[in-house]
């Protein structure tokens, strides 16, 4: 543990600032659906492989928090939902959580290893599944479009509304992108190195699929230590080596753009956080991290998991402060209930460590 933890003299104060202001940050939702997976990735930050339960999170429990999110201030209207493999079976429940979040016009992010794509009969199911999801579509123009947006107008404008005001205007009410991205996994340090082959068949079939490539942003997760692997396995794999074309970096975002026959597909690179090193409890200041428009003073991440808690988010620390979101009575909390719930466990845990 770092000796600077001890430094923060009102820890209480902190964390009743951050839970209670929530207008002062960027508030995502995401949901791990189940624990369950076909593989056993050595870095899973989840610790997730194919003995775990196959339990997911029920409609019922994404839909309730869905009506409690919609009214918390803070709250940008995006929902990811991650695993375990979330695309392994119980497609029937997944898929209706999904129409919960898209029926509201809400951004939607599903993250999977992109295995099932390698097995014909899952991979049908789950094409099957994305074909009937129907989302809306919302402004997801890249930082620097946006940057170039706002320039057009009088800065005496956007002080009077804010700009954060103004950028939630856009997203809703300019449409250029679907709000449904499919973000796979790809990588040979935390991945199976068939996770780029896995990924080329899945550009391969958006792209030439004339629903889906125009309903589903596809989006990659690599560390930076795959970035070799990266250019050698994915950009130059032999099933889409000469498909992919307008190749851009943005080492501002850690990002990568380019095209596989046409279709635009985003990746992003970071840092591999090795859960067995880091600290059990942290301050409160570095669950909140930084914006990435920097615009706001951070975001928060709420966390549902598939053994009924709920907890905050900082760079996987996900066993820290963790609350059930079901009562001695079997009802599902309420988000104040939650936040109150979890400004307990996180002060409880700093007397714990400093004692």
């Amino acid at each position: 543990m770092s000796n600077d933890f001890r430094f923060d003299k009102d820890f209480s104060r902190s964390v009743s600032n951050v839970l209670n202001n929530t207008q002062d940050y960027d508030l995502d939702l995401q949901f791990y659906m189940t624990n369950h997976c076909n593989l056993s990735c050595p870095g899973c930050y989840m610790h997730a492989n194919p003995k775990l339960s196959r339990n997911i999170i029920t409609s019922g429990d994404v839909d309730f928090y869905l009506n409690e999110f919609s009214t918390v201030p803070g709250f940008y209207e995006t929902v990811v939902f991650t695993g375990g493999e979330i695309f392994n079976e119980a497609l029937i429940n997944l898929e209706g959580s999904a129409h919960n979040v898209l029926d509201r016009g809400w951004h939607l992010q599903l993250k999977t290893n992109g295995s099932w794509v390698a097995k014909p009969e899952l991979r049908n199911s789950v094409l099957r599944m994305l074909d009937r999801l129907q989302p809306g579509r919302g402004m997801l123009a890249s930082q620097e479009e946006m940057e170039k947006f706002l320039s057009c107008f009088p800065k005496r404008f956007l002080r009077l509304l804010g700009r954060d005001n103004v950028k939630k205007l856009l997203f809703k009410f300019m449409p250029t992108a679907s709000l449904l991205d499919l973000a796979v996994s790809v990588d040979d340090k935390l991945h199976p190195v068939q996770s780029a082959d896995w990924f080329a068949d899945i550009a391969n079939m958006l792209s030439y699929d004339k629903d889906l490539r125009n309903k589903i942003n596809l989006k990659t997760f690599t560390l930076y230590d795959s970035y070799d692997f990266f250019v050698n396995h994915v950009l130059k794999n032999p099933k889409i080596k000469s498909a992919v074309k307008n190749v851009k970096s943005h080492p501002e975002s850690g990002c990568m753009t380019y095209t596989v026959n046409g279709k635009m597909v985003e990746s992003f690179f970071g840092d591999f956080v090795d859960t067995a090193k880091v600290p059990e409890f942290k301050k409160i200041s570095e669950f909140v991290l930084p914006s990435v428009d920097g615009d706001t003073k951070g975001r928060l991440v709420y966390c549902f998991h598939p053994d009924r808690t709920v907890g905050l988010d900082s760079c996987y620390l996900e066993t820290v402060g963790r609350v059930p979101y079901i009562d001695e009575n079997g009802k599902r909390k309420t988000f104040a209930q939650i936040n109150e719930d979890i400004q307990k466990k996180l002060i409880q845990d700093y007397h714990q460590a400093t004692k």
